[in-house]
């Protein structure tokens, strides 16, 4: 921090740790996800449009490329949506009176007890998980509406979880709500959403069927042209579209149930 920024904190008291966002890594993270991703991608749309209905054995080879795309693209777009939502050099410094996040734009410092709001969740040591981040959750809300959330890529998040806890015992008890348990019946609308269109790409198919065109040749002669309704791409496209909205709505089913625990 600067002699300005210093100067703007309220005195909070000796520092007990630091504790930097790694968001560098969020970016490599998203990078070696496309790297799957794409040719894992381009091979499963290949080989649906190659083998057709083709044996057991290709079909599941297929299905096992698909989804190893879309996981990682989940895994892709995740990391980068983290890494935009996040400021470069980003930390929270923990002290004996209260709590400090900064970043290069500036830094602000709230006491413990403006703390209104504490989840913490994870054990910070989940191999994948914890690459992406994702092993350790920590949200924090604060008096005056601001918001602080990280994760398993700050430095030594789990002291910054203990150390939370520990200041923080008028809120760290307090039932959180997750987002699913608030969403209600909104899940099930979504949910038909991916259901309704399922039926309507499937429609969309039916409806655009190959033609054959006849083209004289002379002599009495006549060729037939077949001209594909949908192209390869088309087809390709549209299969992924149904085997994701199939996925979406099944998680989305499985977490309003889930939901229904908290009401």
């Amino acid at each position: 921090m600067t002699g300005q920024e210093e100067s703007t904190l309220p005195d909070l008291g000796p520092v007990i740790g630091r504790h930097p966002v790694d968001h560098r890594r969020r970016w490599v993270n998203a990078g070696c996800a496309l790297l799957v991703a794409v040719p894992s991608g381009r091979l499963g749309a290949w080989g649906l449009s190659a083998t057709g209905e083709g044996t057991p054995g290709s079909n599941k080879a297929v299905g096992l490329l698909l989804g190893l795309a879309l996981g990682a693209s989940i895994i892709a777009v995740t990391q980068i949506a983290r890494a935009l939502r996040g400021e470069r050099g980003e930390y929270f410094e923990t002290h004996e009176e209260g709590l400090v996040h900064g970043s290069r734009r500036g830094a602000r410092g709230w006491s413990w007890n403006r703390v209104t709001s504490l989840h913490v969740d994870g054990d910070a040591v989940n191999g994948l998980a914890t690459r992406l981040g994702n092993g350790y959750r920590i949200e924090i809300g604060l008096d005056d509406g601001t918001r602080l959330r990280t994760d398993g890529l700050a430095e030594h998040a789990g002291d910054l979880g203990r150390v939370l806890l520990t200041r923080c015992p008028h809120v760290a008890l307090k039932p959180r709500i997750p987002w699913y348990g608030r969403a209600g019946s909104w899940l099930l609308v979504a949910a038909a959403a991916c259901v309704a269109a399922v039926p309507a790409m499937i429609f969309y198919i039916v409806d655009h069927p190959d033609r054959e065109h006849r083209i004289s040749a002379g002599t009495g002669m006549t060729m037939v042209r077949t001209e594909p309704g949908i192209s390869e791409a088309g087809y390709a496209f549209l299969s992924i579209g149904m085997l994701v909205c199939t996925i979406t709505a099944i998680t989305l089913v499985i977490t309003y149930v889930r939901g229904r625990a908290y009401r």
